[in-house]
């Protein structure tokens, strides 16, 4: 029998490596994708509550030039297009890593590993309702709690998907990372003490 979206989510939360190992195998993209929506939805108004505001100042825009929808609609649109490309890196790492899993797999796991964003909401109205020193850092802790679960289970998406170790899973997950940010650093650096 075919699992719906919320059966999917709860899995997840409740027992990630056999749900996203059932994902990888599955593929179910259309819930996939739908659960990335929501969460991108969700984020943009959570983290960013007066979006047209704040691009009009980033761009130097007139004041209530912007409307809402076609903003969040970009925002949307950027937050699939990073899960592309993050599934499309992490598959290319993979398979030099001899795993043995698909994009789409790898894809509709990174979908589904993001659902702990909507967790952002319940926070950030705890800290609006506190607006106290211990409502900030009561949400710096749990923002960053919330942070280290994605990435746990973004490589255990990883991990399923490509039936790999654990070391090689998290391999996979650090070694775009370290080409991408920290070699570019370091050859900044060297460069510029000759």
């Amino acid at each position: 029998m075919e699992k719906g979206i919320l059966d999917i989510v709860y899995q997840v939360l409740t027992s990630p490596s056999r749900a996203l190992s059932e994902v990888s195998q599955r593929r179910p993209t259309g819930w996939a994708m739908l659960t990335a929506v929501f969460v991108s939805i969700v984020f943009a108004f959570t983290i960013l509550p007066n979006l047209p505001e704040l691009v009009e100042i980033i761009f130097g825009l007139e004041r209530g030039s912007l409307s809402l929808i076609p903003l969040v609609f970009v925002w949307v649109v950027i937050f699939l297009a990073f899960l592309l490309i993050q599934a499309g890196v992490f598959h290319l790492v993979a398979v030099l890593l001899r795993g043995r899993g698909s994009y789409l797999g790898i894809l509709c796991g990174l979908c589904f590993a993001c659902f702990p964003l909507v967790f952002f909401a319940p926070l950030a109205l705890v800290r609006a309702l506190l607006n106290s020193v211990s409502g900030n850092i009561l949400y710096s802790i749990s923002s960053l709690a919330l942070f280290l679960w994605i990435l746990v289970l973004e490589i255990t998406a990883i991990h399923q998907n490509y039936k790999f170790p654990l070391g090689r899973a998290i391999a996979t997950y650090f070694i775009p990372f370290i080409v991408l940010v920290i070699v570019p650093l370091l050859i900044i650096v060297i460069s510029m003490a000759f």
